[in-house]
């Protein structure tokens, strides 16, 4: 971008989509600063439709006509005549005409014999071979929308990629770590031990002594681990023994928790 540059930018709203407004406003970036900004087209081309939106979005200033014959264009009429009085007024290097009207054929080549540097943008399937050739350079604006697009959606489809990818080595990795912990059969009769080693000795077993072997077998093992129906995981061992079949719990009046085997 050559900031020196001061550009006019002249957009025919009755030609040009409103979908085209940002790539646009990006493109004429690239060669200098916008003195003016101006946008022509008829009222019901304007109020009450995209382009209005973009205005307010752009800072762009509706030169709004009325078409008072029926089959001919005031707008472009009014953007020839305002791109010549700022011509005579001086004060910009250059000009960024957006249509893909041929009929702006004769202005871009009388903006290049007074000397300015005159930008073009249209539509590739609209725009004549006459009017590109009228200017320094003509931007086919609906392939920079449409390489914007592209890049945009391979963008996504790299993140969507390298997503999935993550979350495949997260479930790997989830995989790997939990492949070592215990399983609950294995705690089931590592519990069921403790209440016969227990019951031996004429011992009841309180869940807090189930939690402390547990932890001192399995250094791994957390409740957390594993999950309930519905999907859910434990977060408390007292749930976790009770929907073991073969065990069951007695809660007494001082709020202590005993484990036992469930009598057949």
């Amino acid at each position: 971008m050559n900031e020196e540059n001061r550009i006019a930018l002249l957009i025919d709203a009755e030609n040009i989509s409103a979908q085209y407004a940002d790539y646009i406003m990006d493109e004429v970036s690239n060669y200098g600063t916008c003195s003016y900004k101006r946008i022509y087209g008829s009222w019901d081309k304007i109020v009450k439709t995209k382009w209005e939106g973009e205005i307010n979005k752009n800072s762009l200033k509706p030169m709004m006509q009325f078409n008072n014959t029926r089959g001919k264009n005031a707008s472009d009429s009014a953007l020839i005549i305002d791109a010549m009085d700022i011509l005579y007024t001086g004060g910009v290097d250059g000009f960024c005409i957006v249509s893909s009207d041929s009929d702006f054929t004769s202005l871009a080549r009388r903006l290049m014999e007074a000397g300015m540097l005159v930008i073009g943008m249209g539509e590739s399937d609209k725009a004549t071979e006459a009017l590109e050739n009228a200017f320094d350079k003509f931007v086919y604006i609906d392939v920079l929308a449409k390489q914007a697009e592209e890049e945009k959606a391979e963008e996504e489809k790299k993140a969507k990629q390298t997503a999935t990818a993550r979350q495949r080595q997260s479930s790997e990795t989830t995989k790997r770590n939990t492949s070592n912990i215990p399983s609950k059969r294995n705690l089931e009769d590592r519990i069921k031990q403790i209440i016969m080693e227990n019951d031996d000795k004429s011992k009841q077993t309180d869940l807090g002594q189930i939690g402390n072997e547990l932890s001192r077998t399995y250094k791994n093992f957390d409740v957390r681990y594993y999950g309930m129906k519905g999907g859910r995981k434990y977060k408390y061992l007292k749930d976790f023994v009770r929907d073991m079949k073969s065990l069951e719990l007695d809660e007494n009046s001082d709020n202590r928790v005993y484990v036992s085997l469930k009598k057949k």
